[in-house]
C-alpha cells in the first residue's frame, strides 16, 4: 500500500516491463487493480503487527524461504529483482547477490541490523551486501551521499525521490458530498500519528488565531494518538477523517488550500535524526500535484526544496500564532506559491529517473 511502490509498479507498466510482485499487500482492491493491468502478485507473507515475536520470527524464516522459490522460478540473467527496504536487504542478501538486484531505500538505512534478523542471517556483511547490488537507490541527495559514505558504495546511489505518479482520471469519488458546500479554505494533514516525530497539536490550535474562512482537516489512521487528539480539538472547525488507501485519498488532497507537514527527530537516535533532517516525504509531491502551497517545520531537505521552487515556507517559530503567521503570508500571495508547488512537482520525471535505472 505504500505510495511510491505502487508508482514504481504503474511505471513499470507504463513501460511494458512484466511485473511480478513477491511479498504482501493487505488491500485486495489494490492487488486486483494490478492483476486487471498484467502484474502477477505472489503472496508469500501474512504480516500481522499483533503476532506474538516469535511467530513473526517463524513467518519471517518461510517469507525469506518462499521468496527464493519463486525467484528460481521465475527470475531470469535479464531479470531486475526489487529489493525495498531494510529488512528485506537482511533476509535476500543471498538473492541481491545472486540477481540483478536493484535496492530501493525510501529512508536512510538503518546502520546495524537489527535483533531478530541478526538471529535469521548470522553471518551476513551488511556492507558486503550493499556492495553487491546492481543499483541502490536512495529518495534525496544527501540520504543518497551518507548511504554511499557509510556503506563504501563505488557509486553514489541513483537519486529518485518518493513521487507518487497515481491518475484520478478513472477513480469515483467516494467524498463527492464531503464539504461540497463548504466554502472555507481546507489546511490538511494527511499522513501517520506518531507523536513526537509528527507534531499536529499546534497545527490544531492554529485555528484560534485563523480567521473564520478556514478549515482544519487531519486525515490518518485509527490509533491512540489520534484519538486522544480528537478528544481535545475535534469541533465544527477541526476534522478528522480516517485513513483512505491510496490513490482514494488524493481526492481529498486535489480539496486542499494549503497542505502540512511536520518532522521533528527522536533525539539520541542517528538514524531518526538523519532522515528527518534530510526528509523526502511522498506528501509533498500529492500536494503539488494539484498546486497546493505547503507549510512544513524547518528541515533542511524540505526547506531546500520550498526555496528553489517558491513552493511553500518552512517555519522556524514553530508555534500557534507561527502557523497561522504562515497561512496568512500563503494567502497573500497564493498564485506565487501555487505555482511554485506546480514546478516542484514537474521538476521530477519519474518515468525517465526508472527508465534510466533500468535500461
Amino acid at each position: 500500500m505504500y505510495p511510491p511502490i505502487l508508482s514504481i509498479i504503474n511505471i513499470l507498466i507504463e513501460l511494458n516491463r512484466s511485473v511480478c510482485v513477491v511479498g504482501y499487500c493487505s488491500d485486495k482492491k489494490i492487488i486486483s487493480n494490478l492483476e486487471n493491468q498484467g502484474v502477477k502478485y505472489f503472496e508469500v507473507i501474512i504480516n500481522d503487527t499483533k503476532d506474538y515475536s516469535i511467530l513473526k520470527l517463524i513467518k519471517l524464516f518461510f517469507y525469506r524461504r518462499k521468496v527464493f522459490t519463486f525467484l528460481q522460478s521465475l527470475a531470469s540473467e535479464d531479470t531486475f529483482v526489487w529489493v525495498f527496504g531494510n529488512q528485506n536487504i537482511w533476509l535476500l542478501s543471498r538473492a541481491i547477490a545472486k540477481y540483478k538486484s536493484i535496492i530501493y531505500l525510501f529512508e536512510i538505512p538503518e546502520l546495524s541490523i537489527s535483533g531478530r534478523y541478526r538471529i535469521l542471517s548470522p553471518i551476513i556483511s551488511y556492507k558486503q551486501v550493499m556492495n553487491s547490488a546492481y543499483k541502490v537507490v536512495c529518495s534525496e541527495y544527501n540520504r543518497a551521499h551518507i548511504t554511499k559514505a557509510y556503506f563504501g558504495l563505488k557509486a553514489l546511489p541513483a537519486i529518485i525521490p518518493n513521487k507518487p505518479t497515481f491518475s484520478l482520471s478513472e477513480i469515483c469519488d467516494p467524498f463527492e458530498k464531503l464539504f461540497a458546500n463548504d466554502s472555507r479554505k481546507i489546511i490538511l494533514y494527511q499522513g501517520i500519528f506518531n507523536f513526537p516525530e509528527r507534531r499536529l497539536e499546534e497545527l490544531c490550535q492554529s485555528i484560534n488565531y485563523l480567521s473564520d474562512e478556514y478549515l482544519i482537516v487531519i486525515m490518518g489512521p485509527d490509533c491512540e494518538c489520534k484519538s486522544l487528539m480528537q478528544s481535545r480539538y475535534e469541533s465544527k472547525r477541526v476534522f478528522f477523517l480516517p485513513f483512505v488507501s491510496p490513490p482514494l485519498h488524493l481526492q481529498i488532497t486535489k480539496r486542499a488550500f494549503i497542505g502540512f507537514l511536520s518532522y521533528f527527530a527522536h533525539p539520541g537516535l542517528i538514524e531518526s535524526c538523519l532522515n528527518t533532517l534530510y526528509c523526502a516525504p511522498n506528501k509533498i509531491y500529492e500536494y503539488s500535484k494539484f498546486d497546493v502551497p505547503m507549510i512544513a517545520n524547518d528541515t533542511p531537505a524540505i526547506k531546500y526544496l520550498f526555496n528553489i521552487h517558491g513552493s511553500g515556507i518552512c517555519i522556524e517559530d514553530f508555534t500557534a500564532q507561527g502557523i497561522a503567521k504562515a497561512v496568512e503570508s500563503i494567502s497573500k500571495n497564493y498564485d506565487s506559491y501555487s505555482l511554485g508547488s506546480r514546478n516542484l512537482y514537474d521538476s521530477v520525471d519519474m518515468r525517465g529517473l526508472i527508465e534510466d535505472l533500468i535500461e
